[in-house]
This record gives C-alpha cells, structure tokens and sequence, in this order.
C-alpha cells in the first residue's frame, strides 16, 4: 500500500470513529495500521480511546502488552496482560507473555508460574520450555536448564536454536564434547552459518581434543577464508597447544584480513607479553590505543608493558592518561601512585648514588 493510500484510509478511519466513536472495529483497524509502520505511539494512543469505553476489549489489551514489552516498559506489559488474563479467555500467549515479561523484570517465581500455566493449557509448545530453560540457565542452574531445553529439543528436533541451546548448557556444565555434538547437529540444519562450526572447533579445543578443533579450524577458514573471529579463536586454540609461532602467524592474518579491528593487536600483544617480549607487545599496544583512544584497558595494558621494561616515567604518563578516561577506577589509581612512589625512591637512590 502506497502513502498516499494508506493516508485516505487513515483519514477515513478516523472520521468513522468520530461520526460513531463506540465501534471498536474502527480502533482496531486503525491501530492495526499504525503497528505495521511500528508507529507505537499512535496504536497506543488509539488503544486507550478504545479502552476508555470498552475497558475489556482482549486485543487491546494483549496488543498493549506487547507494544510496551518492545518499548522495554515491561510493569505496563504486565499490567496489559494480567487485565487480559482476568477475562477468562484461555490463551496460551497471554501466559507465556506474561512470563516473558515478569522474567524481564527479574522475577522469577511470578515468571515460572505463567509459563506453567501456558503449559498447562499447551504441553506440548516447545517456546515455553525454552523460556524456562532459559530462566534456570540465567540462575545458573544449569541441570534444570538442560532438562527444559532437552524437552524443547524433543518437541522440536528441526529447529537449530534448541541444539545450539542445550550446547551452550553443556559447555557451562563442562561436557565439551557432547556440547561439539549439539553445534553439529545445529549446523547440520543451518549449514550456511560458519558460527555454528567455530562454536564446535571451541568446544574441542576446551576439551583439549585438539587433532579434532584444528580439523575444525581448518574447515572453517577453507569454508568462510574473510572470517575474522575464526582467526582469533584458532590462533587461542594453537598457544593453549603451545604452538606459539603458528598463533602468531594466525593473528597476523587476522590483522591483514582486517586491519581496523583492534582484537587481534591486542591478543597478539598479550601473547608476546607472556613470552616476555615486551617491546613487540610494546608496538602492538600503541597500535590499539591509536585505534580505540578511548579505551582504559589498552593504557593499562601499555603502562603494564613500559613497567616491565622499566621504563617508569613512560608508564606514570600511561597510567595517568588512562585515569584521565577512566576517572572512576581506583584499581588504576593504586598502581599509578605505587608507580610514582617506586619512580620517586629511585630517583632518591640515584640522586645519592651520584652524590657519592
């Protein structure tokens, strides 16, 4: 529907509901209108007219409800609902809104119970399990999670999101391989997604099956050559397998397939930090604070750097630039002033060194 279309219907709506304001159809198709241009506003403005006659009108009600759980106002979300509860009609979405909304507002007793509640009027709505899943693994109550999501899976076995779910599970609960499986059976069904594959290579990796993540690594970067992340993961992979130079190679290729991205400088510089090579990690610090000035964890990071290679009055104008952006870290603050206190004595000792 062009502009100019769905302006005269608009118009012609709105002249309806003045001539004859008590006919909710009217409301309802206009509100429905401004919905699908996400004017939320308007629908909401055209709700309250309808509710102001007919105060228990269910679509208005519901659809309120979801207007302001997008809008993130979820106490108005939840006031929508529940008067849409109260009415006495069984819907399953009221309930598993209901649910969505409450466990937004963390509270998790009120949540549970509307998702019971949609379960009861619809056992077998996989959404709902999900939903819970979720709610135990936000908890960190990850057994029960698994449980939920598995009965999920078991309701919806063709649907990538409730594998890639269990996976992530199994992973919290340390069972890497059997996480590798579900972000195989995930990509199996959503093979155009390299995520899926780089998740699996991951899990192998923090199972120390390394044969298995670089098999996987490699297939990745064959698959999907531009894809960045899958550099930075695989060169991690390669150093916790004490294959330093191969993590460096991979790094590298990371920074000259995208040069403006500052992770891998920054990996690639802590990496020669812990091999005690100060002044490479030197350069790539100064490298990521040119990228991203603004962030207090590159200064820290390059005053640490100039500490070790103790070059104190570099570090104490690192680390002040660094409390300078980032006012409110007192950690910094104590190593700025052990920094200064450390480069005062040994100007002291110097001093009568030479005085002697």
């Amino acid at each position: 529907m062009d502009s100019e279309s769905k302006n005269f219907i608009i118009n012609e709506l709105i002249k309806t509901i003045v001539e004859n304001p008590n006919n909710s159809d009217n409301y309802l198709r206009l509100a429905n209108i401004y919905l699908k241009d996400n004017q939320f506003d308007r629908a909401i403005s055209v709700y309250d007219s309808l509710l102001n006659f007919e105060p228990e009108n269910y679509i208005a009600l519901t659809n309120l409800g979801s207007i302001y759980f997008c809008k993130n106002d979820f106490k108005k979300a939840v006031n929508y609902y529940l008067r849409a509860s109260n009415l006495g009609i069984e819907d399953v979405n009221v309930y598993y809104n209901l649910g969505n909304a409450y466990a937004e507002l963390g509270e998790f007793k009120q949540s549970i119970s509307n998702y019971i509640k949609a379960l009861n009027l619809d056992k077998n709505n996989y959404k709902v399990y999900s939903a819970i899943a979720m709610l135990y693994q936000d908890k960190e109550n990850y057994d029960e999670a698994l449980r939920y999501y598995e009965k999920a899976l078991s309701l919806n076995p063709n649907l990538s999101e409730n594998y890639l779910n269990i996976a992530f599970v199994l992973m919290k609960l340390g069972r890497y391989i059997e996480a590798a499986d579900n972000f195989n059976f995930a990509y199996n069904i959503s093979p155009e997604s390299s995520k899926l594959l780089l998740f699996a290579a991951n899990a192998y990796s923090s199972a120390s099956e390394y044969n298995k993540a670089n098999e996987y690594f490699d297939k990745i970067i064959e698959i999907n050559p531009k894809y960045y992340h899958s550099y930075l993961c695989y060169a991690l992979s390669c150093y916790e397998q004490k294959n330093i130079e191969k993590a460096i190679d991979l790094y590298n290729m990371a920074i000259t397939l995208n040069p403006e991205m500052s992770n891998a400088y920054i990996l690639l510089a802590n990496l020669y930090f812990s091999e005690k090579q100060y002044e490479l990690a030197l350069d790539l610090y100064k490298k990521v604070i040119e990228l991203k000035p603004s962030d207090p964890e590159a200064y820290t990071l390059l005053g640490n750097t100039y500490v070790m290679l103790k070059d104190l009055r570099s570090a104490i104008n690192i680390y002040k630039q660094c409390i300078d952006i980032d006012t409110d870290n007192d950690e910094i603050k104590l190593v700025y002033t052990e920094i200064v206190n450390e480069y005062i004595k040994n100007k002291s000792m110097e001093e009568n060194s030479n005085a002697a």
